[in-house]
């Protein structure tokens, strides 16, 4: 399956979701801290509701960084939409890591568009470019290796402290290649398991116009773990658009030069520094039931900024984004300061320790099972 193929469409029955809305959103700069925050350009979202519509800096100019729910083009450089999304259908969760239930990894959005007359569920992934980002090689951001930070640290590493040692003393546009993927599990309206599937990151593609381009659930590291591979219409990724739409095709060694700040680079104005998924299911997949859910269960980098590749993630609401001059954002789903213990500041558990709840567990690549901490376990 290549991006932005136009095949597989499917009819179903319109459905009901919460909206989100009202909130301000970031136009491409803001702090590099890994919150969701505004820029310079805080405005409401368009739809009508009371949740916020999150962001990460580093979206660029073209307006990649647009709530889901964005009328864009989807064959242009910050294309995410394929249809016309339906009014009341947009959902989104932030999701946070067992050590710090205040600052976002990453946030997902869905949303039900019609494209020719076909219903379809949009899923957007972004994660926090504190994990892991699109700046590689002499350019790379907050990549640069060097000592792991000092000192016992309660319930581990969070985003945004020092990286860990890497053997490479970088990132490369190679690290990015034929490893990242990311993991969606779709639900129908009764809770009951659909989709589970992995999306391609990027990987040679000599069809592309640069060499390389997300292959969706059928390539690189892209693959069915349940369910049919036809439901999933299309699938791309930031970096793809990058590389193809975007017309950025000779940075395959250097990403464009920015600060820490993700600021956008003048000759390359509508460069995306997030990592970003997007995939387009047939809502006939669902059956008689609807859809009902989109989710995720941990974030994975192969390297990560963060002391561990793979994290578990637990869903929350996302933080109220911050206009200019407003004050900083409230807490997420777990707590509201941002050194809070996990648990609700109670003594966390090592991996073997007795839980109730991921952030019952010291370690945020350990998830709650059975009433036990252990290390996740990825399906291969």
């Amino acid at each position: 399956m290549r991006s932005f193929a136009l095949t597989g469409w499917f009819c179903g029955g319109l459905l009901s979701l919460a909206a989100f809305g009202s909130g301000c959103t970031l136009s491409g700069t803001g702090d590099a801290d890994g919150r969701i925050v505004s820029g310079e350009d805080c405005v409401p979202s368009d739809d009508e509701g009371s949740a916020p519509a999150p962001s990460f800096p580093g979206s660029g100019m073209s307006g990649a960084g647009d709530p889901i729910t964005a009328d864009l083009d989807p064959l242009s450089c910050g294309a995410s939409a394929r249809g016309v999304p339906v009014d009341g259908t947009a959902q989104v969760d932030c999701y946070y890591t067992n050590s710090d239930p205040t600052t976002p990894m990453a946030f997902v959005e869905r949303v039900v568009e019609i494209a020719e007359s076909e219903e379809l569920v949009h899923v957007r992934l972004t994660l926090n470019p504190a994990f892991v980002d699109n700046t590689y090689g002499e350019t790379a951001i907050g990549w640069g290796g060097g000592e792991e930070p000092g000192g016992p640290q309660p319930g581990g590493p969070k985003p945004g402290d020092a990286p860990k040692p890497k053997g490479h003393g970088g990132h490369t546009f190679k690290d990015l290649v034929g490893s990242d993927k990311a993991q969606f599990q779709l639900t129908n309206g009764k809770g009951e398991l659909v989709l589970d599937f992995y999306v391609d990151y990027i990987s040679a593609d000599e069809a592309s116009p640069s060499g390389y381009a997300s292959l969706g659930v059928l390539g690189g590291e892209g693959k069915m773990l349940l369910g049919d591979a036809g439901a999933v219409v299309a699938a791309t990724t930031s970096l793809d658009r990058d590389l193809n739409a975007c017309g950025y095709g000779a940075y395959l060694e250097d990403s464009p030069e920015t600060d820490e700040n993700y600021t956008p680079n003048s000759e390359t104005p509508d460069w995306d520094y997030r990592v970003v998924y997007d995939v387009w299911v047939s809502a006939s997949a669902f059956g008689a039931a609807g859809f009902g859910d989109a989710t995720i269960s941990y974030v994975h980098a192969s390297p990560s900024k963060y002391p561990s590749d793979t994290v578990t993630v637990t869903p929350g609401p996302c933080p109220t984004p911050t206009c200019e001059g407003d004050d900083p954002p409230a807490g997420g789903g777990g707590g509201s300061d941002a050194g809070e213990d996990p648990g609700g500041g109670g003594e966390c558990k090592e991996s073997g320790g007795e839980c109730t709840a991921n952030a019952d567990c010291c370690s945020d690549s350990d998830v709650c099972v059975s009433g036990v901490c252990e290390p996740i376990v990825i399906p291969q």
